[in-house]
């Protein structure tokens, strides 16, 4: 049975004191998924803060009763795009609907930003995150046989940038 996310789930920008912690958080996903982390692949790790710092990029992490829980960005990828980076949420977390939360942060973010659409790109392997993306209306546009590559076109519904959620 899914669990809804907690009314505590809080949503904010990266700060420096939770850096490590964010860096951490993406790391242990990656080694419960691959079962082996390799550095040279994620240069942005090295400095989250100095990395998303740029115009266009935004990086949130999530607490629940104070636990940092989950992670995601959005980066731009053009004036009118922008791209979901570095979705993770914390594995004994999961199936409580962060991820959904955090998803919809990320889009509203996108809206402010004036992104026209997002993209994003997961490994085939990861059912989870596929279900979670095509539900909320993100589209197959490439499957390179290893990841699945989506795009979403994003409404110009009203909405209030949110600090915390």
């Amino acid at each position: 049975m899914k669990k809804e996310a907690s009314r505590s789930l809080e949503i904010l920008p990266l700060y420096k004191a939770v850096e490590d912690e964010a860096r951490d958080l993406i790391l242990a996903g990656f080694l419960e998924r691959f079962g082996f982390i390799d550095h040279s692949l994620n240069p942005d790790l090295k400095d989250l803060m100095g990395t998303y710092a740029k115009e266009g990029h935004v990086f949130f992490v999530a607490f629940d009763d104070g636990v940092l829980v989950a992670t995601g960005a959005v980066t731009k990828e053009d004036h009118r795009m922008g791209r979901i980076e570095r979705m993770s949420v914390k594995s004994s977390y999961r199936r409580q609907g962060i991820a959904q939360t955090m998803l919809e942060k990320l889009e509203d973010s996108a809206r402010f930003c004036k992104y026209e659409r997002l993209v994003l790109e997961t490994h085939n392997s990861w059912e989870s995150a596929i279900r979670l993306y095509t539900s909320n209306g993100y589209h197959l546009v490439l499957d390179d046989g290893m990841r699945s590559h989506f795009e979403k076109v994003l409404g110009d519904g009203d909405f209030t940038m949110k600090v915390g959620r």
